[in-house]
């Protein structure tokens, strides 16, 4: 490691000499990670408690990455993208949030009205549905072990209508339809009690990010690995050198070839960013006059998920404000009528399920974000690898992480810090 300074800017004014004269160059940074999101966040508090110096380039003119929250549109907060601290007491951002002051809020999907078409909410078909998806976790565990590697969730399909919006709202969790999602990956992945954060999970990364080196506006576009006792990181605001670099991109964004690598990347990396598509997923935020009251948090249709036109509602327990869930086919459908289409949908879904109009809309679609390409990666049917070669380093001195990295809680945030910290100890083993 390379003298403990701290890199304080990136121009072309030489930097200060070391006190101590190694056999090496001076080093703007032990470590530079790029990406300020979860991963990146978390790798690099690890990182400076084990008193390495970091440089954590970001694009974006702020922190989070995929976790932003804004209270512009609505004039209440909400969640652009991730929304909840998935998966109970694992998740180890619910120690994070507590630790910062920030009360959680249960989330709780059994709360959930359920209608079919226009007869509203039907207590039966609600007993049907819950019965239903326990059945279909059992069915997907079972059927890992003995399918192909190719083997998508419309795999074990038994033909029944129930099943098959059973089916399509398990497939909506994961961002697709039943015939795009990997039922090996699916398996490998654990749900859990979720909870919301005050402040939405933009507060909790920008106070997690507070005292961080963070430079904003610094977008990495390549990375030169061929000097032998370094690493140079280069883009806009000039060249940075570090000892070794963690990149934490989402793999849409890298198998775009947004940040070049030199030498080129072995074939199975890039195979891997190829493998790991963007989830097809759209979210509308609706701000209500008032709230509903006794409106249950979660609501589905089971007629609409049978015609295929998977659509989940959530009420925010806090707030008046609710979020509207598409995926899969439907989601694209709507994305190519454009964006009227996407939130005429979503206040359609609302007005079925409340009987109430939304005064205000907001929506980001992730998909056309350049630097994220996508809400978060989904796993191509029978490239059961792509989490595991997505997150293995390169040369000793090229190092990823993220929510595709591979672990029980991949495709969330916490899944996403989980990955930044073991990728901060892969980087203290090597170094």
């Amino acid at each position: 490691m390379a003298g403990r300074r701290r890199f304080l800017g990136l121009t072309a004014a030489a930097l200060a000499a070391p006190l101590v004269v190694r056999a090496q160059p001076v080093l703007d940074a032990d470590v530079a990670v790029i990406g300020a999101g979860a991963a990146g966040i978390a790798a690099a508090r690890q990182l400076i408690d084990w008193e390495y110096d970091v440089a954590l380039l970001e694009a974006r003119d702020r922190v989070g990455g995929r976790a932003w929250t804004d209270g512009a549109a609505l004039g209440l907060g909400w969640d652009l993208g991730a929304q909840w601290l998935h998966n109970g007491r694992a998740n180890p951002l619910r120690a994070e949030a507590r630790a910062l002051g920030l009360a959680l809020t249960d989330s709780d999907f059994e709360d959930m009205q359920v209608t079919r078409g226009g007869a509203g909410p039907d207590d039966a078909a609600r007993v049907a549905l819950f019965g239903a998806l326990m059945r279909l976790d059992g069915r997907i565990d079972a059927a890992a072990r003995t399918v192909p590697r190719d083997a998508t969730l419309a795999d074990i399909a038994t033909g029944d209508s129930l099943d098959s919006a059973t089916l399509r709202l398990s497939a909506l969790s994961m961002g697709g339809d039943p015939e795009q999602v990997s039922l090996i990956d699916a398996a490998a992945l654990e749900s859990g009690e979720d909870v919301l954060v005050a402040g939405g999970t933009g507060g909790l990364f920008r106070a997690l990010a507070r005292d961080l080196p963070v430079f904003l506006g610094h977008e990495a576009t390549t990375i030169d690995l061929r000097p032998a006792d370094h690493v140079e990181v280069s883009g806009g605001f000039g060249t940075l050198r570090a000892g070794v670099v963690l990149v934490t991109l989402p793999p849409s964004v890298l198998a775009r070839g947004a940040l070049r690598i030199t030498p080129g990347l072995p074939s199975w990396k890039g195979e891997a960013f190829a493998a790991l598509g963007a989830a097809d997923f759209l979210k509308v935020g609706l701000r209500m006059a008032a709230p509903v009251p006794d409106l249950p948090e979660f609501a589905v249709d089971l007629a609409a998920l049978e015609h295929g036109q998977a659509a989940l509602l959530h009420v925010d327990p806090r707030m008046p404000v609710a979020s509207v869930i598409f995926a899969g086919s439907h989601a694209s459908a709507l994305r190519s009528e454009g964006r009227r289409a996407v939130t005429g949908a979503a206040r359609a879904v609302l007005r079925h399920h409340a009987g109430a109009e939304a005064v205000a809309e907001v929506t980001h679609d992730w998909a056309a974000d350049p630097l994220s390409l996508g809400p978060w990666a989904r796993v191509r049917p029978g490239a059961d690898t792509a989490r595991d070669d997505y997150a293995e380093p390169v040369d000793g001195r090229l190092f990823f992480a993220g929510e595709a990295a591979p672990g029980p809680l991949a495709t969330t945030l916490g899944g996403a810090w989980q990955s930044g910290i073991a990728a901060a100890g892969a980087i203290w083993e090597a170094t």
